[in-house]
Protein backbone atom coordinates (compact mmCIF):
# COMPACT_ATOMS: atom_id res chain seq x y z
CA UNK A 1 0.00 0.00 0.00
CA UNK A 2 1.50 3.35 -1.07
CA UNK A 3 1.99 6.24 1.33
CA UNK A 4 -0.51 8.30 -0.67
CA UNK A 5 -3.19 5.63 -0.25
CA UNK A 6 -2.42 5.35 3.48
CA UNK A 7 -2.73 9.11 3.86
CA UNK A 8 -6.02 9.11 1.94
CA UNK A 9 -7.54 6.44 4.18
CA UNK A 10 -6.20 8.13 7.32
CA UNK A 11 -7.66 11.49 6.31
CA UNK A 12 -11.10 10.07 5.58
CA UNK A 13 -11.50 7.57 8.42
CA UNK A 14 -9.38 9.02 11.25
CA UNK A 15 -11.98 11.63 12.38
CA UNK A 16 -14.56 8.86 12.86
CA UNK A 17 -12.06 6.69 14.72
CA UNK A 18 -11.00 9.65 16.87
CA UNK A 19 -14.64 10.44 17.70
CA UNK A 20 -15.17 6.85 18.91
CA UNK A 21 -11.96 7.05 20.98
CA UNK A 22 -13.20 10.38 22.39
CA UNK A 23 -16.39 8.66 23.62
CA UNK A 24 -14.36 5.84 25.17
CA UNK A 25 -11.98 8.26 26.93
CA UNK A 26 -14.48 10.69 28.41
CA UNK A 27 -17.92 9.08 28.77
CA UNK A 28 -18.72 9.03 32.49
CA UNK A 29 -15.10 9.72 33.40
CA UNK A 30 -13.38 12.35 35.51
CA UNK A 31 -10.19 14.07 34.36
CA UNK A 32 -7.10 11.91 34.65
CA UNK A 33 -4.98 9.76 32.40
CA UNK A 34 -7.64 10.10 29.67
CA UNK A 35 -6.68 13.76 29.15
CA UNK A 36 -3.04 12.82 28.54
CA UNK A 37 -4.03 10.03 26.12
CA UNK A 38 -6.34 12.45 24.28
CA UNK A 39 -3.51 14.97 23.89
CA UNK A 40 -1.00 12.38 22.67
CA UNK A 41 -3.39 10.88 20.10
CA UNK A 42 -4.46 14.31 18.82
CA UNK A 43 -0.92 15.68 18.60
CA UNK A 44 0.37 12.45 17.05
CA UNK A 45 -2.38 12.51 14.43
CA UNK A 46 -1.81 16.09 13.29
CA UNK A 47 1.98 15.55 13.31
CA UNK A 48 1.63 12.47 11.09
CA UNK A 49 -0.49 14.40 8.58
CA UNK A 50 2.12 17.17 8.41
CA UNK A 51 -0.16 19.84 9.88
CA UNK A 52 2.05 20.30 12.93
CA UNK A 53 5.30 22.17 12.39
CA UNK A 54 7.57 21.52 15.37
CA UNK A 55 10.23 23.73 13.78
CA UNK A 56 7.96 26.68 14.54
CA UNK A 57 8.91 27.98 18.01
CA UNK A 58 5.37 28.94 19.01
CA UNK A 59 3.88 25.61 17.89
CA UNK A 60 6.62 23.73 19.76
CA UNK A 61 5.92 25.85 22.86
CA UNK A 62 2.18 25.12 22.67
CA UNK A 63 2.73 21.39 22.12
CA UNK A 64 5.03 21.35 25.16
CA UNK A 65 2.49 23.35 27.18
CA UNK A 66 -0.38 21.04 26.27
CA UNK A 67 1.59 17.90 27.17
CA UNK A 68 2.90 19.42 30.43
CA UNK A 69 -0.57 20.57 31.50
CA UNK A 70 -2.03 17.16 30.56
CA UNK A 71 0.59 15.52 32.80
CA UNK A 72 -0.43 17.95 35.57
CA UNK A 73 -4.06 16.84 35.09
CA UNK A 74 -2.83 13.27 35.59
CA UNK A 75 -1.02 14.30 38.79
CA UNK A 76 -3.45 16.82 40.30
CA UNK A 77 -6.76 16.36 38.45
CA UNK A 78 -7.23 20.11 38.94
CA UNK A 79 -9.37 22.58 37.01
CA UNK A 80 -6.34 24.88 36.65
CA UNK A 81 -4.38 22.19 34.81
CA UNK A 82 -7.42 21.46 32.63
CA UNK A 83 -7.77 25.17 31.80
CA UNK A 84 -4.08 25.35 30.85
CA UNK A 85 -4.47 22.31 28.58
CA UNK A 86 -7.60 23.69 26.89
CA UNK A 87 -5.97 27.09 26.30
CA UNK A 88 -2.87 25.39 24.89
CA UNK A 89 -4.89 23.32 22.41
CA UNK A 90 -7.05 26.28 21.33
CA UNK A 91 -3.95 28.39 20.63
CA UNK A 92 -2.26 25.46 18.88
CA UNK A 93 -5.34 25.00 16.67
CA UNK A 94 -5.02 28.64 15.61
CA UNK A 95 -1.39 28.18 14.59
CA UNK A 96 -2.11 24.88 12.85
CA UNK A 97 -4.99 26.48 10.92
CA UNK A 98 -3.19 29.69 9.95
CA UNK A 99 0.48 28.72 9.90
CA UNK A 100 3.07 31.19 11.13
CA UNK A 101 0.94 34.03 12.54
CA UNK A 102 3.56 35.54 14.83
CA UNK A 103 1.98 36.53 18.12
CA UNK A 104 0.48 34.03 20.54
CA UNK A 105 -2.68 36.18 20.80
CA UNK A 106 -3.36 35.65 17.10
CA UNK A 107 -4.14 32.02 17.90
CA UNK A 108 -7.57 32.76 19.39
CA UNK A 109 -9.32 34.32 16.34
CA UNK A 110 -7.48 31.94 14.02
CA UNK A 111 -8.72 28.95 16.05
CA UNK A 112 -12.31 30.21 15.94
CA UNK A 113 -12.15 30.67 12.16
CA UNK A 114 -10.50 27.25 11.81
CA UNK A 115 -13.36 25.55 13.66
CA UNK A 116 -15.97 27.29 11.49
CA UNK A 117 -14.26 26.43 8.19
CA UNK A 118 -13.17 22.89 9.12
CA UNK A 119 -16.32 21.00 7.95
CA UNK A 120 -16.21 22.61 4.50
CA UNK A 121 -12.49 21.99 4.00
CA UNK A 122 -12.80 18.42 5.28
CA UNK A 123 -15.58 17.65 2.78
CA UNK A 124 -13.72 19.37 -0.04
CA UNK A 125 -10.50 17.48 0.70
CA UNK A 126 -12.40 14.20 1.08
CA UNK A 127 -13.99 14.80 -2.32
CA UNK A 128 -10.59 15.50 -3.86
CA UNK A 129 -9.00 12.39 -2.35
CA UNK A 130 -11.82 9.97 -3.20
CA UNK A 131 -12.15 10.90 -6.85
CA UNK A 132 -11.44 14.32 -8.24
CA UNK A 133 -13.85 14.11 -11.13
CA UNK A 134 -16.60 11.72 -10.13
CA UNK A 135 -17.81 10.36 -6.79
CA UNK A 136 -16.10 12.89 -4.53
CA UNK A 137 -17.39 15.84 -6.48
CA UNK A 138 -20.89 14.37 -6.44
CA UNK A 139 -20.73 13.94 -2.64
CA UNK A 140 -19.63 17.54 -2.15
CA UNK A 141 -22.21 18.83 -4.62
CA UNK A 142 -24.94 16.79 -2.92
CA UNK A 143 -23.97 18.25 0.48
CA UNK A 144 -23.87 21.85 -0.74
CA UNK A 145 -26.95 21.75 -2.98
CA UNK A 146 -29.27 19.34 -1.14
CA UNK A 147 -28.21 18.30 2.34
CA UNK A 148 -27.05 21.67 3.75
CA UNK A 149 -30.25 23.55 2.73
CA UNK A 150 -32.42 20.73 4.13
CA UNK A 151 -30.53 20.77 7.45
CA UNK A 152 -30.90 24.53 7.83
CA UNK A 153 -34.55 24.34 6.75
CA UNK A 154 -35.21 21.82 9.54
CA UNK A 155 -33.35 23.96 12.11
CA UNK A 156 -35.27 27.14 11.34
CA UNK A 157 -38.60 25.35 10.98
CA UNK A 158 -38.09 23.83 14.45
CA UNK A 159 -37.22 27.26 15.89
CA UNK A 160 -40.32 28.86 14.39
CA UNK A 161 -42.56 25.97 15.47
CA UNK A 162 -41.24 26.27 19.03
CA UNK A 163 -41.76 30.04 19.07
CA UNK A 164 -45.26 30.02 17.55
CA UNK A 165 -48.06 27.48 18.21
CA UNK A 166 -49.80 28.73 15.02
CA UNK A 167 -46.77 27.85 12.93
CA UNK A 168 -46.53 24.49 14.70
CA UNK A 169 -50.17 23.72 13.83
CA UNK A 170 -49.56 24.80 10.24
CA UNK A 171 -46.67 22.34 9.93
CA UNK A 172 -48.84 19.48 11.16
CA UNK A 173 -47.52 19.36 14.73
CA UNK A 174 -43.87 19.24 13.75
CA UNK A 175 -42.71 19.40 17.37
CA UNK A 176 -44.78 16.37 18.39
CA UNK A 177 -43.44 14.33 15.46
CA UNK A 178 -39.90 15.49 16.23
CA UNK A 179 -40.31 14.52 19.90
CA UNK A 180 -41.50 11.02 18.95
CA UNK A 181 -38.62 10.66 16.51
CA UNK A 182 -36.08 11.67 19.19
CA UNK A 183 -37.60 9.24 21.71
CA UNK A 184 -37.26 6.42 19.18
CA UNK A 185 -33.71 7.48 18.36
CA UNK A 186 -32.66 7.60 22.03
CA UNK A 187 -33.56 3.91 22.36
CA UNK A 188 -30.68 3.11 20.02
CA UNK A 189 -28.30 6.06 20.45
CA UNK A 190 -27.47 7.62 23.81
CA UNK A 191 -27.54 11.46 23.70
CA UNK A 192 -24.25 11.51 25.63
CA UNK A 193 -22.63 9.20 23.06
CA UNK A 194 -24.01 11.30 20.22
CA UNK A 195 -22.73 14.64 21.53
CA UNK A 196 -19.37 13.21 22.55
CA UNK A 197 -19.05 11.75 19.05
CA UNK A 198 -19.90 15.12 17.49
CA UNK A 199 -17.44 16.92 19.78
CA UNK A 200 -14.63 14.46 19.07
CA UNK A 201 -15.30 14.53 15.33
CA UNK A 202 -15.34 18.35 15.17
CA UNK A 203 -12.19 18.68 17.30
CA UNK A 204 -10.23 16.35 15.06
CA UNK A 205 -11.36 17.80 11.72
CA UNK A 206 -10.65 21.29 13.08
CA UNK A 207 -7.01 20.29 13.61
CA UNK A 208 -6.97 18.20 10.43
CA UNK A 209 -8.68 20.56 7.97
CA UNK A 210 -9.38 23.93 9.62
CA UNK A 211 -7.94 26.95 7.82
CA UNK A 212 -7.73 30.59 8.76
CA UNK A 213 -6.82 33.80 6.90
CA UNK A 214 -4.16 36.44 7.28
CA UNK A 215 -6.73 39.20 7.84
CA UNK A 216 -7.24 37.77 11.36
CA UNK A 217 -3.59 38.42 12.21
CA UNK A 218 -3.31 41.57 14.33
CA UNK A 219 0.48 41.68 14.39
CA UNK A 220 2.91 39.81 12.18
CA UNK A 221 6.58 38.99 12.66
CA UNK A 222 7.13 40.72 9.32
CA UNK A 223 6.25 44.03 11.00
CA UNK A 224 9.36 43.79 13.17
CA UNK A 225 9.93 44.78 16.77
CA UNK A 226 12.19 47.78 16.23
CA UNK A 227 10.43 51.14 15.88
CA UNK A 228 11.22 53.13 12.71
CA UNK A 229 11.04 56.89 12.43
CA UNK A 230 8.37 58.41 10.17
CA UNK A 231 9.69 61.52 8.48
CA UNK A 232 7.29 64.52 8.48
CA UNK A 233 8.07 67.52 6.19
CA UNK A 234 9.12 70.69 8.08
CA UNK A 235 6.44 73.43 7.92
CA UNK A 236 8.30 76.25 9.70
CA UNK A 237 5.83 76.30 12.62
CA UNK A 238 5.88 74.76 16.09
CA UNK A 239 5.15 71.10 15.40
CA UNK A 240 2.54 68.92 17.03
CA UNK A 241 5.43 66.78 18.25
CA UNK A 242 6.79 69.60 20.41
CA UNK A 243 3.31 70.30 21.79
CA UNK A 244 2.89 66.63 22.61
CA UNK A 245 6.32 66.61 24.28
CA UNK A 246 5.40 69.54 26.55
CA UNK A 247 2.04 67.96 27.35
CA UNK A 248 3.80 64.73 28.32
CA UNK A 249 6.32 66.51 30.56
CA UNK A 250 3.63 68.46 32.43
CA UNK A 251 1.39 65.41 32.84
CA UNK A 252 4.17 63.09 34.03
CA UNK A 253 5.53 65.66 36.51
CA UNK A 254 2.08 66.01 38.10
CA UNK A 255 1.36 62.28 38.04
CA UNK A 256 4.75 61.45 39.56
CA UNK A 257 4.09 63.86 42.43
CA UNK A 258 0.66 62.35 43.14
CA UNK A 259 1.95 58.77 42.92
CA UNK A 260 4.97 59.60 45.12
CA UNK A 261 2.56 60.79 47.81
CA UNK A 262 0.53 57.59 47.44
CA UNK A 263 3.64 55.41 47.67
CA UNK A 264 4.99 57.20 50.76
CA UNK A 265 1.63 56.73 52.51
CA UNK A 266 1.48 53.06 51.51
CA UNK A 267 5.05 52.36 52.62
CA UNK A 268 4.40 53.92 56.03
CA UNK A 269 0.88 52.58 56.63
CA UNK A 270 0.82 49.28 54.71
CA UNK A 271 4.43 48.07 54.77
CA UNK A 272 5.48 48.88 58.33
CA UNK A 273 2.55 50.13 60.44
CA UNK A 274 -0.46 48.18 59.24
CA UNK A 275 -3.33 47.74 61.68
CA UNK A 276 -6.46 45.75 60.93
CA UNK A 277 -9.73 47.59 61.46
CA UNK A 278 -12.39 44.88 61.00
CA UNK A 279 -14.44 45.20 57.81
CA UNK A 280 -12.19 48.06 56.71
CA UNK A 281 -9.70 45.44 55.51
CA UNK A 282 -12.19 43.97 53.01
CA UNK A 283 -12.87 47.38 51.47
CA UNK A 284 -9.16 48.15 51.63
CA UNK A 285 -8.24 45.02 49.67
CA UNK A 286 -11.29 44.13 47.54
CA UNK A 287 -11.85 47.60 46.11
CA UNK A 288 -8.43 49.10 46.71
CA UNK A 289 -6.40 46.26 45.17
CA UNK A 290 -8.26 46.10 41.88
CA UNK A 291 -8.47 49.88 41.59
CA UNK A 292 -4.71 50.13 42.03
CA UNK A 293 -4.09 47.35 39.50
CA UNK A 294 -6.39 49.21 37.10
CA UNK A 295 -4.46 52.44 37.75
CA UNK A 296 -1.18 50.67 36.95
CA UNK A 297 -2.58 49.45 33.62
CA UNK A 298 -3.82 52.98 32.79
CA UNK A 299 -0.37 54.31 33.71
CA UNK A 300 1.25 51.93 31.25
CA UNK A 301 -1.12 53.07 28.49
CA UNK A 302 -0.30 56.74 29.21
CA UNK A 303 3.40 56.03 28.69
CA UNK A 304 2.66 54.01 25.54
CA UNK A 305 0.59 56.88 24.15
CA UNK A 306 3.43 59.40 24.43
CA UNK A 307 6.04 56.96 23.14
CA UNK A 308 3.93 55.52 20.34
CA UNK A 309 5.69 57.20 17.39
CA UNK A 310 8.16 59.99 16.66
CA UNK A 311 8.54 61.22 20.26
CA UNK A 312 10.87 58.24 20.54
CA UNK A 313 13.22 60.10 18.16
CA UNK A 314 12.73 63.63 19.52
CA UNK A 315 16.20 65.15 20.16
CA UNK A 316 15.24 66.59 23.58
CA UNK A 317 13.31 63.52 24.73
CA UNK A 318 15.65 62.80 27.68
CA UNK A 319 13.55 64.68 30.26
CA UNK A 320 10.32 63.02 29.10
CA UNK A 321 12.05 59.63 29.04
CA UNK A 322 13.37 60.03 32.60
CA UNK A 323 9.95 61.15 33.86
CA UNK A 324 8.35 58.12 32.18
CA UNK A 325 10.94 55.77 33.69
CA UNK A 326 10.35 57.29 37.14
CA UNK A 327 6.59 56.94 36.63
CA UNK A 328 6.96 53.26 35.68
CA UNK A 329 9.32 52.58 38.60
CA UNK A 330 6.80 54.15 40.97
CA UNK A 331 4.07 51.97 39.48
CA UNK A 332 6.25 48.92 40.10
CA UNK A 333 6.56 50.06 43.73
CA UNK A 334 2.78 50.47 43.84
CA UNK A 335 2.42 46.89 42.55
CA UNK A 336 4.60 45.70 45.44
CA UNK A 337 2.33 47.62 47.83
CA UNK A 338 -0.70 45.88 46.31
CA UNK A 339 1.03 42.55 46.93
CA UNK A 340 1.61 43.51 50.58
CA UNK A 341 -2.07 44.51 50.92
CA UNK A 342 -3.00 41.08 49.60
CA UNK A 343 -0.53 39.49 52.03
CA UNK A 344 -2.25 41.20 54.96
CA UNK A 345 -5.62 40.06 53.64
CA UNK A 346 -4.41 36.45 53.49
CA UNK A 347 -2.93 36.85 56.98
CA UNK A 348 -6.34 37.77 58.40
CA UNK A 349 -8.74 35.95 56.00
CA UNK A 350 -6.72 32.96 54.73
CA UNK A 351 -6.19 31.77 51.16
CA UNK A 352 -8.72 31.78 48.30
CA UNK A 353 -8.53 31.52 44.52
CA UNK A 354 -8.79 35.26 43.90
CA UNK A 355 -6.03 36.05 46.40
CA UNK A 356 -3.72 33.66 44.58
CA UNK A 357 -4.87 35.20 41.28
CA UNK A 358 -3.88 38.67 42.53
CA UNK A 359 -0.26 37.54 42.88
CA UNK A 360 -0.28 35.93 39.43
CA UNK A 361 -1.70 39.13 37.93
CA UNK A 362 0.81 41.30 39.81
CA UNK A 363 3.67 39.15 38.52
CA UNK A 364 2.42 39.67 34.97
CA UNK A 365 1.98 43.41 35.66
CA UNK A 366 5.57 43.76 36.90
CA UNK A 367 6.80 41.89 33.82
CA UNK A 368 4.70 44.25 31.68
CA UNK A 369 6.28 47.30 33.35
CA UNK A 370 9.78 45.92 32.64
CA UNK A 371 8.92 45.35 28.96
CA UNK A 372 7.50 48.89 28.67
CA UNK A 373 10.76 50.27 30.12
CA UNK A 374 12.72 48.28 27.51
CA UNK A 375 10.34 49.46 24.79
CA UNK A 376 10.74 53.18 25.43
CA UNK A 377 14.48 52.99 26.11
CA UNK A 378 15.33 50.84 23.08
CA UNK A 379 12.57 52.19 20.79
CA UNK A 380 10.65 48.93 20.38
CA UNK A 381 7.25 48.55 18.71
CA UNK A 382 3.94 47.67 20.34
CA UNK A 383 4.34 44.24 18.77
CA UNK A 384 7.33 43.69 21.07
CA UNK A 385 5.08 44.27 24.09
CA UNK A 386 2.26 42.03 22.87
CA UNK A 387 4.69 39.26 21.91
CA UNK A 388 6.58 38.99 25.19
CA UNK A 389 3.67 39.76 27.50
CA UNK A 390 1.45 37.14 25.85
CA UNK A 391 4.28 34.61 26.24
CA UNK A 392 4.65 35.62 29.90
CA UNK A 393 0.90 35.24 30.51
CA UNK A 394 0.96 31.77 28.94
CA UNK A 395 4.04 30.78 30.97
CA UNK A 396 2.33 31.90 34.20
CA UNK A 397 -0.78 29.86 33.29
CA UNK A 398 1.34 26.74 32.72
CA UNK A 399 3.26 27.35 35.97
CA UNK A 400 -0.02 27.67 37.90
CA UNK A 401 -0.99 24.20 36.64
CA UNK A 402 2.02 22.71 38.49
CA UNK A 403 0.25 23.09 41.85
CA UNK A 404 -2.83 21.50 43.39
CA UNK A 405 -4.27 24.76 44.67
CA UNK A 406 -7.30 23.16 46.34
CA UNK A 407 -5.05 20.99 48.48
CA UNK A 408 -2.74 23.94 49.26
CA UNK A 409 -5.70 26.14 50.24
CA UNK A 410 -7.24 23.40 52.40
CA UNK A 411 -3.98 22.69 54.23
CA UNK A 412 -3.08 26.37 54.72
CA UNK A 413 -6.54 27.43 55.93
CA UNK A 414 -6.98 24.41 58.21
CA UNK A 415 -3.61 25.07 59.88
CA UNK A 416 -4.56 28.71 60.49
CA UNK A 417 -8.24 28.13 61.30
CA UNK A 418 -7.83 29.51 64.84
CA UNK A 419 -5.76 32.52 63.76
CA UNK A 420 -7.56 33.79 60.64
CA UNK A 421 -11.08 33.78 59.19
CA UNK A 422 -12.27 30.25 58.35
CA UNK A 423 -14.91 30.28 55.60
CA UNK A 424 -16.80 26.95 55.81
CA UNK A 425 -19.04 27.60 52.77
CA UNK A 426 -15.95 28.00 50.59
CA UNK A 427 -13.89 25.23 52.16
CA UNK A 428 -16.56 22.58 51.74
CA UNK A 429 -16.53 23.15 47.94
CA UNK A 430 -12.83 22.33 47.45
CA UNK A 431 -12.21 19.32 45.22
CA UNK A 432 -11.98 15.73 46.40
CA UNK A 433 -8.18 15.67 46.62
CA UNK A 434 -8.43 18.12 49.55
CA UNK A 435 -10.85 15.99 51.59
CA UNK A 436 -8.20 14.63 54.02
CA UNK A 437 -7.23 18.20 54.96
CA UNK A 438 -10.85 19.31 55.41
CA UNK A 439 -11.72 16.81 58.15
CA UNK A 440 -11.91 18.12 61.75
CA UNK A 441 -12.44 16.59 65.16
CA UNK A 442 -15.16 17.85 67.53
CA UNK A 443 -12.52 19.28 69.88
CA UNK A 444 -10.92 21.23 67.06
CA UNK A 445 -14.32 22.56 65.95
CA UNK A 446 -14.97 23.85 69.46
CA UNK A 447 -11.60 25.63 69.49
CA UNK A 448 -12.13 27.10 66.00
CA UNK A 449 -15.65 28.28 66.77
CA UNK A 450 -14.50 29.98 69.98
CA UNK A 451 -11.62 31.69 68.16
CA UNK A 452 -13.79 32.76 65.20
CA UNK A 453 -16.63 34.24 67.28
CA UNK A 454 -14.11 36.09 69.42
CA UNK A 455 -12.34 37.56 66.39
CA UNK A 456 -15.34 38.05 64.05
CA UNK A 457 -18.60 39.19 65.64
CA UNK A 458 -20.51 38.32 62.44
CA UNK A 459 -19.28 34.69 62.26
CA UNK A 460 -22.69 33.32 63.34
CA UNK A 461 -24.02 34.35 59.89
CA UNK A 462 -21.94 31.62 58.24
CA UNK A 463 -22.42 27.86 58.08
CA UNK A 464 -22.21 26.08 61.42
CA UNK A 465 -18.92 24.22 61.78
CA UNK A 466 -20.80 21.14 62.97
CA UNK A 467 -22.85 21.20 59.76
CA UNK A 468 -19.60 21.76 57.87
CA UNK A 469 -18.23 18.60 59.53
CA UNK A 470 -21.33 16.63 58.45
CA UNK A 471 -20.98 17.89 54.86
CA UNK A 472 -17.30 16.93 54.71
CA UNK A 473 -17.96 13.48 56.18
CA UNK A 474 -20.76 12.90 53.65
CA UNK A 475 -18.46 13.97 50.82
CA UNK A 476 -15.81 11.58 52.13
CA UNK A 477 -18.27 8.66 52.20
CA UNK A 478 -19.48 9.49 48.68
CA UNK A 479 -15.91 9.80 47.43
CA UNK A 480 -14.77 6.47 48.93
CA UNK A 481 -17.81 4.59 47.58
CA UNK A 482 -17.54 6.26 44.16
CA UNK A 483 -13.78 5.88 43.77
CA UNK A 484 -14.03 2.11 43.29
CA UNK A 485 -16.19 2.78 40.21
CA UNK A 486 -13.60 5.07 38.58
CA UNK A 487 -11.91 3.26 35.70
CA UNK A 488 -8.22 3.51 34.86
CA UNK A 489 -9.06 6.26 32.35
CA UNK A 490 -10.16 8.66 35.10
CA UNK A 491 -7.23 7.84 37.40
CA UNK A 492 -5.20 10.75 38.78
CA UNK A 493 -2.60 10.72 41.51
CA UNK A 494 -4.25 13.35 43.74
CA UNK A 495 -7.49 11.38 44.11
CA UNK A 496 -5.55 8.12 44.51
CA UNK A 497 -3.55 9.70 47.36
CA UNK A 498 -6.69 11.14 48.98
CA UNK A 499 -8.46 7.77 48.78
CA UNK A 500 -5.56 5.98 50.48
CA UNK A 501 -5.35 8.61 53.21
CA UNK A 502 -9.09 8.42 53.93
CA UNK A 503 -9.26 4.62 53.93
CA UNK A 504 -6.16 4.40 56.16
CA UNK A 505 -7.94 6.61 58.71
CA UNK A 506 -11.01 4.38 58.55
CA UNK A 507 -8.92 1.20 58.93
CA UNK A 508 -6.02 2.09 61.25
Amino acid sequence: MTNQLKMKKFFIFSPFAFALIFIYLFKGQQAGINVLIFNLILLGGIYWTGRLNINNRIQLLLVSGSVISAVMVLIHGSSMAMAADIFSLILLLGFVAAGDIGLLLNGFPAALFGVVTAPYHFLAETARLTNQKSNGRRILRFFLVVLAPVVFLMIFTTIYATASPYFNNLTGGLLEHLEKFMEALIRYISPIDFWLFVAGFLIFIAFLSGKSHRFLVFFSENNGMQLLRKRIPFTGRMTNLKTEYRSGVVMLVLLNLVLATMNVLDIYNVWFNFEWNGDYLKQFVHEGTWLLIFSIIISIFIVLYYFRANLNFYPQRKLLLNLALLWLAQNALLAVSVGIRNMWYIHHFNLAYKRIGVYAFLLLTLFGIVTVIIKIRQRKTHQYLFHYNSLAAYAILICLSFFNWDKIIASFNADRSEKAFFHPEFMVTLNSSALPELMMTTKKIDRIEAAQTRKFDYYHQYMSLYYYKERVEQRQRDFISGYSQVSWLGWNYADYQAYNQLTDKQNP
